[in-house]
C-alpha cells in the first residue's frame, strides 16, 4: 500500500507540497518561504502578511470520514479506499498503568504514529486545504482585513471538516512593515500572536535577506552530529550519500 501511495502522490499533490513525495525536496519549501519573506522590513513595498499555522495534535485528530472523502475526491480506487478504511478503523490501544498493560480501547479518529502509511494519508488531507486556498489566489489577496477574513473562514471550515484545529499558541502572524497598521485587527481576527523575524521553519531560521552559511549553521551542526557516529562504518560512497539523505529527511 505504501509503495502504491508513493507512486500516486506525485500525480495528485501540488508542487508546493514536498514532504513525503518521492522525487521532491523539502528544501524547496524553505527557499520558497525565504523568497516570500524577502523585503518584509521595507515600507515602500505592498503590505504583506504570512501566517505560520501549527496544527494541534495533527495525527491524533484526523476525521476518518473526511480522509476517505478526500481520497474519493482524488479518484482513488474504491478497493484501495476500503483497505485504508480497514487500516485506520480497526486500531485498538492499551495503556500502561503502574507497569501493567490494561485493556484494549477502540479509536474513533486519528492516524497511528509510526505507521508507514500515515504520513502519506496526512499529506492528502493537507492537499485538500491547499486546493481550498488555491481558490483565493485570484481574489487580489493582500494583507488587509478582507483577505484575512476569508483566510480565517477557510481555516475554520477545514477545522470543522477535518477535525484539525490550529494551535493558537504555536501559530504566528508575520507582518511586513507596510502591513503593521492592520496588526491589531489581524491578530484579533485570527487569534494568533504576532511573530518576529527570524522565525524557525523546518529547522532553518528565516530572515528577510538571503540565507548565509551562518544562518544554516545550527541545522548543519545537527546533521553533522547525527552522521558522526557512522564515520567509522565501512560504507561505500553511495551508502554514505544515502545515509546523509536519510539523516536530513529525519531532521527536517
Amino acid at each position: 500500500m505504501v509503495k502504491w501511495m508513493q507512486l500516486i502522490l506525485e500525480k495528485v499533490i501540488d508542487n508546493t507540497q514536498n514532504a513525503f513525495v518521492p522525487g521532491r525536496s523539502i528544501f524547496d519549501n524553505i527557499l520558497l518561504v525565504q523568497e516570500i519573506l524577502s523585503g518584509y522590513n521595507q515600507k515602500h513595498l505592498p503590505p504583506r502578511c504570512t501566517i505560520k499555522v501549527d496544527l494541534q495534535k495533527a495525527y491524533d485528530m484526523v476525521n476518518w470520514e473526511y480522509l476517505l472523502a478526500v481520497m474519493k475526491l482524488f479518484k482513488f480506487l474504491t478497493r484501495f479506499i476500503s483497505w485504508v478504511e480497514q487500516c485506520i478503523s480497526t486500531t485498538y490501544f492499551s495503556i500502561s498503568l503502574d507497569g501493567s498493560i490494561h485493556g484494549f480501547f477502540p479509536s474513533s479518529r486519528g492516524l497511528r504514529q509510526r505507521d508507514p502509511i500515515s504520513p502519506y494519508l496526512f499529506v492528502l488531507i493537507m492537499e485538500s486545504l491547499h486546493h481550498k486556498s488555491k481558490t483565493m489566489q485570484d481574489a487580489n489577496f493582500k494583507a488587509d482585513i478582507y483577505s484575512v477574513t476569508v483566510l480565517h473562514e477557510v481555516l475554520e471550515e477545514f477545522r470543522i471538516l477535518s477535525g484539525l484545529p490550529a494551535n493558537a499558541q504555536k501559530s504566528q502572524i508575520l507582518l511586513s512593515k507596510a502591513a503593521e497598521q492592520h496588526e491589531q485587527q489581524i491578530v484579533n481576527l485570527l487569534g494568533f500572536p504576532r511573530g518576529t523575524l527570524p522565525v524557525r521553519y523546518l529547522g532553518i531560521l528565516l530572515i528577510t535577506s538571503k540565507l548565509s552559511i551562518a544562518d544554516c549553521a545550527p541545522l548543519l551542526q545537527r546533521i553533522d552530529s547525527r552522521i558522526a557516529g557512522w564515520i567509522q562504518a565501512n560504507l561505500s560512497y553511495a551508502g554514505r550519500t544515502q545515509l546523509i539523505k536519510s539523516v536530513i529527511n529525519a531532521i527536517m
